[in-house]
């Protein structure tokens, strides 16, 4: 079988090759300008994740189309670009903007394997050039298909028959790691932490390694998935991985620290002997 998406996952040759296309825009994301004012790849503009991640984070952000066309514009970004997104840290910031945008409307945005660490470790030319890039209204178009709300995961389960997969820690899906008001997971879900998809040098695991980890778990091929972390960024990484392999994903965005700061919503935890209650 071959990636639904071949094209959301880029080497750093086809970057080489391509940097100086105009229609490329390359973005770095970090918590600050520190790293990308020592280096970074040429071309590439910096975004400061936080904000990114404080503006989706907020009552309503997810819906603030004025917001996010503010927050838009700076990058540039026109109908036709085609948005290559890179960081440090094993694809987990890189994959929260990629879904950010992609959410969003902008039509074309993947990833780098391997990050600017391969970059570096391949000797290929870095910058401290910050490029000049021309403000550009971009009309936020939602994909709220892309997207999954409490109520939508809770309709899942009445359901039936839609994977829910958990992108925290092992600690985190049982309840041991607690980081909202309640701890656990939501039933029927399956821990598929983020980390696991990558290699310590983030790079994505092969095809075939990817399958089988989603076969594991009962994931049908094509099978539509709901992914969760805490707080959208660990699951974006694992709604990565399922849209390249083909199933149409949701990230439930606000995830644990929306899901278990409620009274309401089932809960289930692990007990001594392994099971759950």
């Amino acid at each position: 079988m071959d990636y639904a998406r071949p094209d959301a996952l880029v080497s750093t040759d086809w970057v080489s090759e391509h940097q100086n296309d105009p229609k490329v825009r390359l973005i770095e994301v970090d918590v600050d300008t520190t790293a990308y004012d020592r280096g970074h790849i040429p071309g590439a503009v910096w975004v400061d994740t936080q904000a990114a991640e404080a503006l989706a984070a907020r009552p309503g952000g997810l819906t603030d189309r004025d917001a996010w066309e503010a927050w838009l514009a700076p990058l540039g970004i026109g109908p036709d670009a085609e948005v290559l997104i890179y960081d440090a840290k094993r694809q987990l910031d890189a994959a929260r903007l990629w879904w950010l945008l992609s959410y969003l409307g902008v039509g074309k945005v993947g990833l780098i394997d391997g990050g600017f660490p391969l970059w570096q470790r391949q000797s290929r030319p870095e910058s401290k050039d910050v490029p000049e890039v021309p403000t550009q209204a971009f009309p936020v178009a939602f994909r709220a298909e892309r997207h999954a709300t409490r109520e939508d995961v809770l309709e899942a389960l009445r359901r039936g028959g839609i994977p829910i997969l958990d992108a925290r820690s092992p600690a985190e899906h049982t309840g041991n790691d607690l980081r909202s008001r309640r701890g656990g997971h939501i039933p029927t879900a399956c821990s598929l932490e983020w980390s696991g998809l990558v290699d310590p040098d983030g790079r994505f695991l092969d095809e075939d390694a990817l399958r089988a980890r989603l076969e594991a778990l009962g994931v049908r091929p094509g099978a539509p998935v709901i992914a969760h972390c805490q707080g959208g960024g660990r699951a974006s990484v694992d709604t990565f991985v399922l849209e390249r392999l083909g199933h149409p994903a949701r990230n439930y965005y606000l995830g644990w620290s929306d899901w278990g700061n409620v009274a309401e919503t089932p809960i289930e935890t692990e007990t001594p002997d392994g099971g759950t209650r």
